[in-house]
């Protein structure tokens, strides 16, 4: 089968399974399936599979596309790997190999030669963020993240456009991106609570999946500890910060999924010890949501990492953490709770 008709040969019911298993949260509305914008590791339901056309569509940042190309954005993949890693998924055959004997017309795949994300990444002049403020927002006071830390991760406010400023910078300390987090409550309640920042005509927007948020502020710790914290969002990396200065060594990874670009930055540390700190996504022990994490957690990152590090998850089973807390939402106390009974699984 060639690319267009595996496509087609999926069923709506396939799409929905296969987007469960990305962690999309997918909701059937009438022919159609709207998801969470896992494309660009987002987390509003603004992603939807229309299957007349078998295509999907972001409506807040990354538009149109097929199912290959959903795919290789969220695990980095180049077109033919995701039409493979599809094949697998769903048993179906894609060329001269185990799994089948169709042939397929490999000329076709070499149009999209492997690209480094790194490549991808268009360093900013530093000079725009002298457009903000030096201001830290109480939202984010009295969530747990100090002054100080906010100043060392260099969040700004921007006063025309109410949003908190979140600088991106590469491991080198290069500006990268700048992401926002809107304040205003009806851009919150249309999906946009977090965003590219527009300025000058154009979003400031970067591949997130090609850096670790806070990897260069927190190297040297990182270093020092032989270990790394993967966190979701830059605020869970700024919390900890906040509650343990001595021990920052979280890193964000914009999302839920290990690219293998951010896989990459993590072989090159030297470092021993991995910790999983991801959001919770089910509300009970046992639950099909617990079983469904699991097996993401597994393919996601415990398969990728391998014997390589000793790698750890922080996993609630005491009902500590509300659903999509990340392990520091609590303040400090059960976030070292979390820490101390997190599970080792290599």
């Amino acid at each position: 089968m060639d690319a267009n008709e595996v496509k087609q040969s999926l069923s709506e019911n396939d799409i929905f399974t296969l987007l469960q298993e990305l962690g999309a949260q997918p909701k059937l509305k009438g022919s159609n399936i709207i998801c969470k914008t896992i494309c660009h590791n987002g987390h509003s339901h603004k992603l939807t599979y229309y299957s007349n056309s078998h295509s999907f569509y972001c409506f807040t940042e990354c538009g149109h596309m097929d199912l290959y190309g959903l795919i290789g954005k969220i695990k980095g993949l180049t077109f033919f790997e995701s039409f493979k890693f599809v094949c697998q998924r769903f048993g179906l055959s894609y060329g001269n190999s185990k799994y089948g004997s169709d042939k397929v017309d490999m000329s076709f795949f070499e149009k999209f030669e492997p690209k480094d994300m790194a490549a991808e990444i268009k360093l900013l002049d530093k000079k725009i963020l002298d457009s903000y403020y030096d201001y830290y927002h109480k939202s984010w006071i009295e969530d747990n993240i100090s002054p100080k830390t906010m100043k060392k991760f260099n969040i700004k406010y921007s006063v025309l456009d109410n949003q908190i400023i979140i600088p991106h910078y590469d491991l080198q300390g290069n500006l990268v991106g700048v992401r926002a987090r809107n304040l205003n409550q009806e851009l919150v309640n249309s999906g946009k609570k977090y965003m590219p920042v527009f300025y000058k005509n154009r979003f400031l927007k970067h591949p997130t999946g090609a850096c670790l948020y806070g990897l260069n502020f927190n190297l040297e710790q990182i270093t020092d500890y032989g270990a790394i914290i993967l966190c979701e969002s830059e605020k869970s990396v700024m919390q900890i910060d906040t509650m343990f200065p001595d021990m920052s060594i979280a890193v964000a990874l914009s999302g839920s999924t290990l690219t293998d670009t951010q896989l990459e930055i993590i072989n090159d540390l030297g470092i021993e010890r991995v910790i999983i700190a991801l959001d919770k996504e089910f509300t009970e022990v046992g639950s099909i949501e617990e079983k469904y994490y699991i097996e993401k957690i597994n393919s996601v990152f415990i398969n990728k990492l391998g014997s390589r590090f000793e790698t750890s998850v922080m996993w609630d089973v005491e009902g500590l953490l509300d659903l999509k807390d990340s392990p520091s939402d609590k303040g400090p106390e059960t976030f070292m709770k979390l820490f101390h009974n997190r599970i080792l699984v290599a």
